[in-house]
């Protein structure tokens, strides 16, 4: 119980480590400050990508449950007290290392490179309060502007000069590619069998069974900025693929062969706007997922194990004032197989509540 209030404390300091407001920045010259970029559309393609990212956060007494009877049930340490969890935790942390500034060549300004941290888990209500197994994800991402309406090229005797026009309402269209390692960090094993006389019947072992894998994706974001209402509009289509096998130093469990999926479609819609009053930002996200290939060796952990449930949807709302530096207020809903690892076996729908942590919170962009 003490490492998971150390844990929740340690989220609660990130979110008080984050950037200052980028509208209290002092008004002063020169072409390595803030305030000119601000006005630009790379300013804009830039919170473009933070407003595009997963948010961290912390939700509160989260209900987590199965959508039929489970075929096997859980054991302790694994949620068999409670569909209420005591908390669940995302933590999103991208660190730049390459471009993405307010200064520099038109290149550097819409190209970022970031070295990417996510952790998730849930704190149970069993014996003793145990975390589940957490999610891990650690690896690199590249966001680009592939083209948008403000920037051309006018040519002139001595080359071509770069110019941004006035358009009203600013549209970009983003592409993303990110690499990622994936899993929970567990011992070597992977399934659960109840009784060794049935060893037919079995389930992934959600308590300390070993995921792991690796993927590419691919995103293209068409966005649209309303410099009237302040609204934000982006919405990605994109491609997941895992790699990996089971003799390699990236692994990819032989156990998840034809049943966790290599192949996956995403799409996602993500709004933000200020129209509704100056105090607060409103975002509302949808994100869908669907699995491809091969997956006749799934068997979902319910009573009827007949079906694939390829199909996953999450919806979010969030209201963050302004004057919170680092903190929003969230619920959300989700419907599909449990995106911590090795229960996606588990077909659950949950319900939450909580708070949004960031360390670069994103602020309607003030363009000319």
């Amino acid at each position: 119980m003490k490492q998971c209030i150390f844990v929740f404390l340690l989220l609660l300091t990130f979110s008080l480590m984050g950037q200052e407001d980028y509208n209290r920045l002092p008004k002063v010259s020169g072409d390595t400050l803030e305030i000119p970029h601000k006005k630009t559309i790379y300013y804009l393609i830039q919170r473009a990508w933070v407003a595009n990212a997963e948010s961290s956060y912390v939700g509160i007494a989260p209900f987590v449950s199965s959508i039929k009877e489970r075929r096997i049930p859980l054991r302790q340490g694994e949620g068999v007290n409670s569909d209420f969890y005591l908390i669940e935790a995302n933590l999103d942390l991208k660190f730049p290392l390459f471009f993405g500034r307010a200064v520099g060549s038109d290149w550097r300004k819409r190209n970022r490179i970031t070295f990417d941290y996510n952790g998730t888990f849930r704190m149970t209500l069993d014996d003793s309060k145990p975390l589940t197994p957490g999610s891990n994800r650690v690896g690199f991402s590249w966001n680009m502007n592939l083209r948008n309406n403000r920037t051309n090229y006018r040519n002139k005797k001595d080359g071509r000069e770069l110019i941004e026009s006035k358009v009203t309402n600013p549209k970009f269209l983003n592409m993303m590619v990110r690499v990622l390692h994936y899993s929970n960090g567990q011992a070597p094993g992977f399934f659960y069998v109840p009784d060794e006389t049935a060893p037919e019947n079995f389930r992934n072992s959600y308590l300390d069974g070993d995921f792991s894998t690796n993927y590419v994706y691919l995103e293209l974001t068409q966005g649209v900025y309303k410099k009237a209402l302040k609204s934000l509009h982006q919405a990605s289509l994109g491609y997941r693929y895992d790699f990996g096998s089971e003799e390699t130093v990236l692994a990819f469990s032989q156990e998840q062969e034809m049943a966790y999926g290599r192949h996956r479609l995403l799409a996602k819609y993500d709004y933000r706007t200020e129209r509704f009053g100056k105090k607060f930002e409103y975002h509302m996200r949808t994100e869908l997922e669907y699995i491809l290939g091969n997956l006749s060796s799934f068997r979902p952990n319910l009573e009827d194990d007949s079906k694939k449930y390829r199909f996953g949807i999450k919806g979010i709302f969030e209201l963050a004032p302004k004057n919170h530096r680092s903190v929003g207020y969230f619920l959300s809903a989700y419907f599909g197989r449990d995106y911590l690892n090795i229960r996606y076996d588990d077909i659950v729908y949950s319900i939450q509540a909580g708070v949004t942590l960031s360390l670069d919170k994103y602020f309607a962009p003030k363009l000319d």
